[in-house]
This record gives C-alpha cells, structure tokens and sequence, in this order.
C-alpha cells in the first residue's frame, strides 16, 4: 500500500467512526505511531480534523465528500466508473435499496431518468433526488451522523427489517476472501446485514483499494453477495478467485 492509499484508507476510517486511535491505525497499517501522526497532521492542516493525544476526532461541518479532496480525479473517476457499472443492473420498477457509502452514492446521477423507488439512510440521496418526480424516496429513521451524512443506530436497522426489495446496493471498508466483507462499526455493521437481507438480489460496491483489506466486524460472506462491482486496477487473480466462489464480478473501465 502506498502512502496515498493508506491515509485515503485513513481518512476513510475517520468519517466513518468520527474518532480515531493513533496506536490502532499503526497496527492496523503495520507503520509506526510517527507516522500516523504525519498523516493526521495533513488533514487537520486542511481543517478535516483535530488531534489530541491519542489520536484524532472529525470535526464538526465536514461532510460526506471531503475525503474527496485527498483524493486523486483518478480516484473519484474510479468510483463514478463503478457507480455506472451498477447502475446498469436497476430497471425501471424496481425498487432498492441503497446505503450512504461513497461509491454507492457515485450510482445516483446514472439513475435519474429511472422509475424506481429508492430505500436509504443517505440524506445525500434524498437531497439529489427531491425534485426528481421518477424517483420515489423512503429514507430511513434514526441518528442523524454528520461524517456519514445519513442516520446510523439500532431504528435504522430496525426500519430495514420490514422490507423485501429487488436489489441491495452495498459499499464495504474492506473485502478479503476468507473474512468476507467488514466494516469498523458495529451499529453500522448490523444495518447493512438487515439491508443485504432484505435485497433478493444483493450487489457490493468495492474498489480496488479495499479487496484483501480487513476491519473489525463483518458485514457478509463474499458469497452472500450476488454480484460485486469493482474497477479495472483490482487484481485480477483476486477477482477470479471471487468468481471462484460463485459471485459474479462487474469491472468497470
């Protein structure tokens, strides 16, 4: 992993828990506590966050998309490329559901000239699709969580409980073989087992920085999942090895 990757996998991690620990990144990364703290430096220079002894807190107003500004265009085309690779598995009539991950949040703007119902915690979603008449919204109840701009807590989970929808829509934190798809939070976690539940057809949304990444509690299996949509620099005997399993795998160029 590359000093670029691993402080965008960083910040990642900082939207997602809002805090941070500078002795769990470092052995998270395998790099020393030194370094982690150069990398926290970088972003609280750019108003994202603020230090303290031990590590690190997101700060109030920043959004859902700033990680997007340590990003390279390329890294934002590689999500917007796999957002439209998605995007061709909605029809018309269907209705799904999708969470408030980054990539999956890159599908709305090839949905729009679609008559579908879209099932969320993301207020970004409802905010882009408010005043498109095709769309029909249902958003979620719960804690509004700012770094993720949509609503984390157990009502959350419990509203996707009720639903039987076409397809699923699921971004990841990391996705390895024998651990399967996983994410830092728990809460957050338990949300997207209800949604893949509640999905007969379930698709994940991963870039090629996450595959053979791990977090700390597992959302699914890599074969629960029917289809995962990734992007042309995953490795390709990774891939084949997924396909192995019995899911089919959308690269998008």
């Amino acid at each position: 992993m590359t000093t670029s990757q691993r402080r965008m996998r960083i910040f990642d991690i900082i939207q997602d828990n809002k805090s941070v620990e500078v002795n769990n990144l470092a052995k998270m990364f395998s790099v020393s506590t030194m370094t982690i703290r150069r990398d926290l430096a970088i972003f609280e220079k750019q108003g994202l966050i603020t230090t303290n002894y031990g590590g690190a807190y997101l700060n109030q107003g920043t959004s859902v998309d700033a990680s997007f500004s340590l990003k390279s265009g390329q890294r934002i085309e590689t999500k917007r490329a796999i957002g439209y690779e998605a995007s061709k598995l909605v029809e018309d009539g269907d209705t799904i559901i999708m969470d408030c991950g980054t990539t999956v949040l890159q599908m709305a703007k090839y949905l729009q000239d679609k008559r579908i119902t879209i099932i969320t915690n993301s207020w970004v979603l409802v905010n882009y699709f408010r005043s498109n008449s095709r769309v029909t919204l249902i958003l979620a109840p719960g804690e509004y969580k700012e770094n993720q701009a949509g609503v984390i807590s157990d009502m959350t989970m419990r509203f996707f409980e009720t639903f039987n929808v076409d397809k699923t829509f699921l971004g990841t934190q990391g996705l390895e073989l024998e651990r399967g798809a996983t994410v830092a939070d728990f809460t957050e976690c338990n949300i997207k087992r209800t949604m893949l539940q509640a999905g007969k057809v379930k698709i994940l949304l991963a870039d090629h920085n996450k595959l053979g990444q791990t977090f700390l509690v597992k959302q699914a299996d890599v074969d629960e999942f029917d289809y995962i949509v990734t992007d042309n620099q995953s490795d390709p005997t990774y891939l084949q090895r997924i396909r192995d399993l019995g899911v089919t795998v959308y690269v998008a160029e």
